[in-house]
């Protein structure tokens, strides 16, 4: 049997400061990228993807074309240079914006729809989840993410944080 190594098989194309620019216009990220033995094309709008986005939110980053195609890989923001880098966090701050739940005021449920109250690191939230059992999901033991029906997500970083009353309200989920 043929002994094949990953890196023989899938090619990745790491960013660096020599082989890329990350510009803004109109909202959007362009990236124009040089890979390797390849010809320099510029993307016009780009999206970033985390790849370990818990235990290494700035290592191993997807720079994605606008079909989620990966172009290229961020081994590590810190490794870009400070304009680059800039606009890379800022992207990915807007891009994974949680909201952390620090108290759970109401919890309703009419007809397969959730209805939360919830105090935040922002303020006071109120937001509807559809199925609740589907877009509650834990992380581990002590964690968990909601995931609301526009899309906005919620963590509640520690079960053991939360009051007695959020505790009861959230138990059924749990």
């Amino acid at each position: 049997m043929e002994d094949t190594r990953l890196k023989d098989v899938v090619k990745i194309e790491y960013v660096t400061d020599e082989n890329s620019v990350f510009t803004e216009h109109d909202g959007y990220i362009g990236f124009t990228f040089r890979p390797e033995n390849g010809e320099e094309k510029t993307y016009p709008r780009v999206g970033l993807g985390r790849n370990f986005p818990d235990r290494s939110p700035e290592e191993f980053v997807s720079v994605l074309d606008p079909d989620g195609a990966e172009i290229a890989m961020i081994r590590s923001v810190g490794e870009l240079g400070g304009e680059a880098a800039r606009i890379v966090r800022e992207e990915l701050k807007r891009r994974y914006f949680v909201f952390t739940v620090r108290k759970i005021t109401s919890v309703n449920q009419r007809f397969g729809y959730s209805y939360w109250k919830v105090r935040t690191d922002e303020g006071d939230r109120e937001f509807t989840v559809r199925d609740t059992f589907s877009n509650f999901r834990k992380t581990g033991s002590d964690r968990a993410y909601v995931t609301d029906v526009d899309g906005n997500r919620y963590v509640i970083p520690s079960f053991s944080s939360l009051d007695r009353s959020s505790m009861k309200k959230i138990e059924l989920f749990i």
